[in-house]
């Protein structure tokens, strides 16, 4: 039997509610255009919102008649603002648009770097829009991807709410809701980051995390540059690493590691203020490309090997967040305001983040020592 986990949970059971209704339920929802995802993004002067919206069929010649959704349809307005965009959506509809059920809010490329903040806000303000909904960056076009036909998901908004919650669940991404956002935007100092989504030979997939500053996109980093980031912020990594062989140069070893213990603590000491970061990870040996004895010392230096390249690793990307970023994208603002609250009132984090002196300490132990040969002879 499948688990799911509480947020799953109560996503399906408001779906539930919405679509799984008897008759008079029915004819409430066949009178709304329940939209799955939303997109925004700028053309010159122009707002461009797209919108998934769904389908409905009722089953009937059973007790009762359910409204499920069979797939869905897109729509594109345009308009020179939220307003006059929204008003342009709603001559399209044949019903009056309902929020409830969106799954994901999709920025275009364009529009992210211009800025995110007006429509966050314009969110907070709209009663049926969920803050748990997720949003993400689209290479591209935001309209273009949701215009994509997809073989293995209801609709481009279920597919990326499922991608992305599947690969948080896994360590591998982070889900940024709209919640998450809107704190991130009252804080005023720290950056945050967001999914970033596209297409590659005709299907979407998950390409990285887009990196905020103010509110604006100011860069991408490519998911196979992200396990720095994750080390520190994903609430359960599992990062795939590589370590050549101790005493064999072409052979190759892969690991997965996952984090044990995560404690990150501040100091303000005179006019400096540090940041010090203590990882414990296990590490569990998948497999060789070539199978050779490994001795308990090749194990030590293994296990300092993995160490070392995740240190560096979170030291190459916390560098360029304080150096070319100049935006604490790890929030680590949070950490020193709770540490200390007077003095944080007193600075202004944005400008201090840079100087920061941030260490980083990990400690890293192999778990499955049955792939190892306890005869093997130290060199």
């Amino acid at each position: 039997m499948i688990k799911l986990s509480n947020k799953l949970k109560k996503l399906y059971m408001l779906v539930l509610l919405l679509l799984l209704t008897g008759c008079s339920g029915y004819k409430d929802i066949d009178k709304k255009s329940i939209v799955i995802s939303v997109g925004i993004d700028r053309l010159k002067n122009t707002i461009e919102l797209s919108t998934e919206t769904a389908k409905l069929a009722s089953e009937s010649g059973k007790a009762q008649e359910e409204a499920k959704i069979t797939s869905v349809y897109t729509n594109r307005s345009y308009g020179k603002t939220f307003e006059k965009a929204r008003n342009d959506l709603n001559s399209q509809q044949p019903y009056t648009t309902f929020l409830g059920a969106t799954r994901v809010v999709v920025f275009g490329e364009n529009y992210a770097k211009e800025g995110i903040e007006s429509y966050m806000n314009r969110i907070n303000k709209i009663y049926d829009y969920r803050k748990t909904v997720l949003s993400a960056v689209s290479h591209g076009s935001s309209s273009q991807l949701l215009q994509t036909s997809l073989p293995n998901d209801i609709s481009v908004g279920f597919f990326i709410e499922h991608n992305i919650d599947y690969l948080t669940n896994e360590g591998q991404a982070l889900y940024t809701n709209i919640g998450k956002i809107l704190s991130s935007i009252s804080m005023e100092e720290v950056g945050f980051l967001l999914p970033y989504i596209g297409k590659e030979k005709d299907c979407i997939k998950y390409l990285g995390l887009a990196v905020m500053k103010d509110s604006k996109l100011i860069d991408v980093i490519p998911r196979d540059h992200t396990s720095g980031l994750l080390y520190i912020l994903s609430k359960k990594a599992t990062i795939s690493e590589i370590l050549t062989h101790p005493k064999d140069a072409k052979n190759k070893l892969s690991f997965r590691t996952t984090i044990d213990k995560r404690k990150i603590s501040t100091k303000q000491n005179k006019e400096k203020i540090s940041i010090d970061i203590h990882l414990d990870l296990s590490a569990e040996l998948i497999y060789q490309y070539y199978v050779n004895p490994i001795s308990k010392k090749d194990l030590q230096q293994l296990e300092n090997a993995l160490s070392l390249k995740i240190q560096k690793d979170i030291k190459s990307i916390i560098h360029k967040s304080q150096k070319e970023y100049k935006c604490d994208i790890f929030q680590f603002a949070r950490y020193f305001r709770g540490d200390h609250p007077n003095i944080y009132e007193k600075i202004k984090w944005s400008d201090i983040y840079p100087q920061v002196d941030i260490n980083v300490f990990v400690t890293t132990k192999i778990i499955n020592k049955n792939l190892f040969d306890p005869n093997g002879q130290d060199s």
